[in-house]
């Protein structure tokens, strides 16, 4: 595969709208079994399942459809007209809002694909392939009695026509093997949901058996010997959304639901596409692993669609055989940074920076990773994965069948997407390099758009230093640098030694560096906390250094650790060592312990050095006034690197300093005093 373009700084968010999906889609449902798909239609029931023996569905091994049809004229295909691709799916398939972590491979797709294909993202969460037919989302909608917002009311038989494709995936919903494991705490998605696969024969194969529809006033047994009368009720309910009648569980195999979608874009002279469901994030050692409620022992629900392929003479992209590719080659440790978090509330915020403050801190709430949804970034590795699979058919000219049935949008697959999903700046963690060497493996895009990059990089650095740096604009040019130094940063390092003028941007920023400390003005007067004169160790009552008190009280378990390391940082361009810092474990009490007070004699600025105690996430330092500590002077975060912050003080004045949330660590405090 070719070599990963270059990481770029700034984020490109990107939101595909589907047109059969304007409205804005709710959270996904936090109280569902996280093995099955999120159910975000509020007229979906989100009960948990129930047990069924795939052996009451034996049905016919036949490998053929049930009954010979009679050819068909195919529809006349007008070349003219637009080429649309409709998506049915599931959640792992579908558009998210853009402002939550969670995303679908649908959602970037056409990010891949040039303007002469639209597509059209009907997926939705919590959706089988049988619950797709029954709510009317696949045909058009018998006497109009289920309705829904995501598409507007329209099912893909309103709109799709020749020529144009239907990609199908589902199987995550559609899993009932959940149900060896524990049938009386797995059942309550059965009666919507599941699909059994029926029993194979000698030779492995799944039957394709077909379903009946029956009355809307009955639940299946495999259901009822679990569910209580309120959820009956709620059940039925549900389901006489449907119509008078509906396809219930037992009634049809997966292979043969997945089959009326095949049929069904046949019949409108559109292809159908086979896509096998995307790997789920369950680890035996280095392997991506099956079994209950993990599309069966063996993957036997991703052989199923397999199998139908072959034997519907169906073109087929194997999504879940590259997705496991992906996960095992991430490994279990770093294929967790390409999911979605739980709980769910903690779904939403700003990408990847919010994503990326609330992995693994357990203060805010988290308690794991999602083992079926991918984040953004890894929904757009997916679409990517599912273009190269496009690239590669249409590249080595396969038809795929005796049909004829191709992907005949040659020239419409970009090896350059429109836009990028930035991977070095989703995950601030120290680990980003191992996930660097395994992003490499799936980059879709070619050489030419890195070295566009790198003549960009040129321009701007030529661009920057054309501007002479002077005493009256040296900060402005600093904030210039700064961002010519991210385009710098943004080309891929095989890339790099191509920017000829590189040393002239290092010699800039230095010259820069040098206006700054020739400009600072000196300070008449420094006064510095620096702990080091203190005894290592858990301090029983308040303690004064110079102007610093510091306040710990061991009684009330308000006390301040006295810790001895040495460690080193710059501040001024100058570089300072302490001996030993103060920890602070928890938040502050002021009047009683976990915080230091200092008074100011005048002008001054105040500089904190502080760091977060915990090197998972960052904490909160706040100084506050003494005569209200709800008037906050300032406030930062202290990283789980070192960070210094500095504040103008405008007189005389009591401090406090201390954390407003978990522990921190305080390296130093200094007052400069320029009056």
């Amino acid at each position: 595969m070719k070599k990963l373009l270059a990481f770029m700084i700034m984020l490109v968010s990107v939101i595909c709208l589907a047109a059969c999906d304007e409205s804005q889609e709710p959270t996904p449902d936090t109280n569902q079994n996280e093995t099955n798909d999120n159910q975000d239609n509020t007229n979906q029931s989100d009960s948990t399942n129930d047990n069924q023996n795939d052996t009451n569905q034996s049905g016919s091994n036949n490998n053929e459809p049930e009954e010979e049809e009679e050819e068909t004229e195919v529809p006349f295909v007008n070349p003219d007209a637009e080429t649309t691709i409709f998506l049915a799916g599931d959640s792992t398939v579908k558009t998210y809002n853009d402002s939550q972590y969670i995303a679908g491979w649908g959602q970037y797709l056409d990010l891949f694909l040039d303007d002469n294909i639209t597509v059209k993202n009907c997926a939705q969460g919590g959706r089988s392939s049988r619950s797709f037919i029954n709510e009317g989302r696949l045909y058009d909608i018998a006497g109009g009695n289920y309705t829904f917002s995501e598409n507007g009311g329209n099912s893909i038989g309103d709109e799709i026509k020749a020529g144009d494709y239907l990609f199908i995936q589902f199987g995550h919903n559609d899993d009932d093997t959940k149900m060896e494991s524990s049938a009386s705490s797995n059942y309550t998605n059965l009666y919507n949901r599941m699909v059994p696969l029926g029993t194979p024969n000698s030779k492995g194969i799944y039957p394709t058996t077909a379903g009946e529809r029956t009355a809307t006033t009955t639940l299946p047994t495999e259901y009822t010997q679990y569910a209580t009368d309120s959820e009956e009720t709620s059940a039925l309910k549900e389901i006489a959304k449907y119509g008078s009648t509906y396809y219930a569980y037992g009634s049809g195999t997966y292979k043969w639901y997945l089959k009326q979608y095949i049929d069904f874009a046949r019949e409108k002279g559109a292809t159908p596409v086979l896509i096998t469901p995307v790997a789920r994030v369950k680890f035996s050692g280095s392997q991506i692993i099956g079994g209950p409620g993990l599309h069966g022992d063996d993957f036997a629900y991703v052989k199923a669609v397999r199998q139908l392929a072959e034997e519907e003479d169906c073109l087929l992209i194997d999504l879940f055989a590259s997705t496991k590719e992906l996960l095992e080659e991430a490994t279990s440790t770093y294929a967790n940074y390409l999911m979605a978090l739980k709980p769910n509330e903690l779904d939403n915020g700003t990408w990847p920076t919010g994503y990326d403050g609330a992995y693994g801190n357990t203060k805010a709430g988290y308690t794991g990773i999602e083992a079926t949804h991918y984040n953004k970034y890894g929904a757009y590795l997916t679409a990517a994965y599912l273009a190269e699979a496009l690239l590669n058919s249409i590249e080595n000219k396969e038809s795929h069948n005796s049909n004829k049935e191709s992907y005949k949008f040659v020239n419409s697959v970009l090896k350059t997407p429109e836009d990028y999903i930035d991977p070095s700046n989703l995950i601030t963690i120290a680990k980003i390099d191992a996930l660097e060497a395994l992003i490499e493996k799936v980059d879709v895009t070619n050489p030419d758009r890195a070295f566009n990059d790198e003549k960009a990089a040129i321009a701007a650095i030529n661009e920057l230093i054309a501007v002479e740096i002077t005493n009256d604009n040296y900060l402005a040019r600093q904030t210039e640098a700064i961002k010519v130094r991210a385009i710098y940063d943004a080309v891929n390092a095989t890339y790099r030694s191509l920017i000829t003028n590189y040393q002239s941007l290092v010699e800039y920023e230095a010259t820069i560096e040098q206006t700054i400390i020739a400009n600072r003005p000196v300070p008449t007067s420094v006064v510095r906390m620096n702990p080091q004169g203190l005894t290592a160790g858990e301090l029983s009552s308040n303690q004064t250094l110079g102007i610093f008190t510091i306040y710990s009280d061991s009684a009330t378990d308000k006390e301040v650790t006295v810790k001895s390391s040495s460690t080193k940082y710059t501040y001024n361009s100058e570089e300072y060592t302490v001996s030993q810092y103060l920890s602070m474990g928890g938040t502050a009490t002021y009047g009683t312990g976990r915080y230091i007070s200092f008074t100011t004699t005048g002008k001054c600025s105040v500089t904190i050095v502080a760091k977060s105690s915990n090197n998972t996430d960052n904490r909160v330092v706040k100084m506050v006034d003494s005569t209200n500590t709800k008037n906050e002077v300032a406030t930062f975060e202290a990283n789980t690197a070192i960070s210094i912050t500095t504040n103008e003080i405008e007189g005389v004045g009591t401090y406090y300093v201390g954390s407003s949330s978990g522990g921190v660590y305080i390296y130093d405090i200094i007052i400069e005093y320029f009056e």
